[in-house]
């Protein structure tokens, strides 16, 4: 019987790209090992981050963190990832912090503003923790209103006009995802960032599962605050991250956790206290160098790959179209214009985390979802189309057993 790394080089010889796919999947080394099918929780690491990881570590355990060279070499690279990040999302550099995960971005927003009591803030009913937990924590503490749009699983029609009536006048914050978690739908950014600013409010992106899947246009889009992770569909480092803030909306959202790297001061002279004049603001303190090298890393080799998007996207359909051959599915993805790499799905009769137990044991990786029930694949530019139909063979298996 072949091993699967045997499999893998049989399965990409015949699969339909623009991109080189077999030179991509030499480059992460973790594809040869598994049915790499689980992006939106944690992408594989590209051998360059591995090499940029493993060349800091090392050079912080044989010279020190001390080392002249090493803090000069920091110094210069904090702002050549946040023009990398940058240049990846359409912004400008003065526009993007550094955090360590898309939830320190959604927070440098809710506590940036001073809520009192009976302010309203809209969501959906498909947000996620690193949503939801703040945003119930706003509640409990200031006394926010929290306005949940039924979306449904992200069908357009349906959220966009459920999100449309709950912006109304007096809305002060629209927190919500640009690809939810769940079922993977792309929800109508543009025409809810529209309507919020029309009556004055602020919007908030989750961007965990839309940054390294869509092309994110954040000058074009005109979101005021977009969160965003290294280590999914950037496939960095975890502990990576970045926020953007949009440039008219800086001195709206005031710096809550702030510290050595947010300002410039004079000492013991509070009223010399000036934050930095761009979104690194919002960064407080130290932050784990060698993750900023391996992000580096990632980005960059994304830029080199081709059309990454594109790749997504028909994958993603390929994965949706053949679903519909498993008796008693139920697709919870939408069928709408723009696909990202998330498929959501149900299957009558099947637990959906013992499965995805099931497919782990026969080395290949997905994810359930515990708030719909769900099985959900990530469908990454450098999968193929034969590990999506593998994949759904045993599902198939895992229900006859």
């Amino acid at each position: 019987m072949q091993n699967f790394e045997q499999k893998q080089e049989k399965i990409i010889a015949h699969e339909p790209s623009q991109l080189d796919i077999p030179a991509i999947r030499r480059d992460l080394p973790a594809t040869s090992a598994i049915a790499y099918l689980n992006t939106g929780t944690s992408g594989p690491l590209p051998a360059p981050a591995v090499a940029a990881l493993a060349e800091a570590a090392a050079s912080e355990g044989s010279r020190g963190r001390l080392d002249p060279a090493a803090i000069a070499r920091f110094r210069r690279e904090t702002p050549a990832l946040r023009r990398a990040l940058a240049q990846f999302l359409g912004a400008d550099e003065a526009e993007i912090g550094l955090t360590h995960h898309t939830t320190e971005g959604v927070n440098v927003a809710l506590w940036g503003l001073d809520w009192q009591p009976g302010d309203r803030i809209v969501t959906t009913t498909l947000e996620h923790a690193g949503v939801l937990v703040p945003l119930f924590q706003a509640q409990r503490r200031y006394g926010v209103d929290i306005v949940f749009a039924d979306v449904g699983n992200g069908e357009r029609g349906l959220a966009e006009a459920a999100l449309l009536r709950a912006i109304q006048p007096g809305v002060r914050m629209v927190v919500l995802s640009h690809v939810a978690w769940s079922t993977g739908a792309v929800l109508p950014l543009a025409e809810v960032i529209d309507r919020a600013h029309r009556v004055g409010a602020l919007v908030c992106v989750d961007g965990a599962q839309s940054v390294g899947a869509l092309a994110v246009g954040l000058d074009a889009l005109q979101a005021d605050v977009y969160a965003f992770p290294g280590q999914k569909w950037l496939c960095g480092p975890e502990g990576t991250g970045g926020v953007f803030v949009r440039a008219a909306t800086l001195e709206r959202i005031q710096p809550v956790v702030s510290g050595f790297h947010s300002a410039h001061y004079q000492p013991n002279k509070p009223a010399s206290l000036e934050f930095e004049s761009g979104a690194a603001r919002y960064e407080v303190a130290s932050i784990y160098r060698p993750g900023v090298y391996g992000l580096q890393a990632s980005v960059a080799w994304l830029q080199r790959q081709g059309p990454i998007f594109p790749a997504i996207s028909a994958l993603a359909s390929w994965c949706l179209s053949q679903l519909s051959n498993l008796p008693g599915v139920e697709i919870l993805t939408p069928s709408n214009a723009e696909l990202s790499g998330l498929v959501s799905f149900r299957l009558e009769g099947v637990d959906a985390e013992a499965c995805t137990a099931f497919l782990a044991e026969r080395k290949v990786a997905i994810r359930s979802i515990p708030d719909n029930q769900a099985l959900r694949i990530s469908c990454g530019f450098f999968n193929t189309r034969e590990e999506i139909d593998h994949t759904l063979a045993l599902i198939g298996e895992f229900r006859a057993g």
